[in-house]
């Protein structure tokens, strides 16, 4: 099974406030392949953008035109992070619309919603075909707690104090039938070479994809992995 690449924020050799979350740097990384991790916003117009803050005057990253580059490329997967309650059928609606809605799942709905599971539960009604992730996390988002969302078909795992995660626990997920995404260590400012060795364990473990500012190198990593470790 390739352990899928997720550009975040359409990163490729590291944090790049700058570049990051442009159009360019979403056109290269998935050019080269790779998936994407983005947050969605919506203005009060009901406009949607592409960014981690809530702005008052967005600078056009319209996420119509992300859409549109994602489109282009059937293959690419996109992870989307809801950050707002509240625009469920909006935000459907919209990914139906710009024709993405199957390259895409959504998740972090838990850190905006006040009952963990609510907002899944109304992306699964609005649409029995949605990728929807549960988060699990060393604050408080145990496994079994992910579980018990049966709306979600992915996982979201996520370590921001460090490594906590085992190969049971991520077994004891994929039996469940859900897919594991799991977060690089970079992203919570660790080294490179500590996330270096994180990925050779989450591979070994059989994660489905890892996220992190470094797809570059991470696809190199993984171009030197045994190919029965990828099965």
């Amino acid at each position: 099974m390739p352990v899928r690449i997720l550009a975040h924020r359409g990163n490729t050799a590291g944090p790049s406030p700058q570049t990051e979350n442009s159009l360019a740097s979403i056109d290269a990384a998935l050019a080269r392949g790779w998936g994407l991790e983005i947050d969605i916003r919506c203005t009060d117009t009901g406009a949607y953008y592409i960014s981690h803050d809530r702005v008052a005057v967005p600078q056009p990253l319209w996420a119509d035109a992300v859409a549109a580059m994602v489109r282009r490329r059937p293959g690419a997967l996109v992870a989307l992070n809801v950050k707002e309650e509240g625009g469920e059928a909006a935000l459907v609606r919209f990914l139906e619309t710009t024709g993405i809605l199957a390259q895409c799942f959504l998740f972090d709905m838990e850190l905006v919603e006040p009952v963990p599971g609510r907002m899944a539960q109304r992306f699964r009604a609005l649409s029995p075909s949605a990728g929807i992730a549960a988060r699990v996390s060393d604050r408080g988002e145990t496994v079994s707690r992910a579980l018990a969302i049966d709306a979600a078909d992915v996982i979201w795992l996520d370590e921001f104090d460090g490594p906590w995660a085992t190969a049971s626990d991520v077994q004891r997920l994929r039996r469940s039938g859900r897919q594991v995404y799991a977060v690089s260590p970079d992203l919570h400012g660790r080294s490179l070479a500590a996330s270096i060795a994180r990925w050779h364990q989450f591979v070994a473990w059989g994660v489905h994809g890892i996220c992190t500012d470094y797809p570059a190198e991470l696809e190199r990593v993984l171009a030197a992995v045994p190919e029965e470790m990828l099965s």
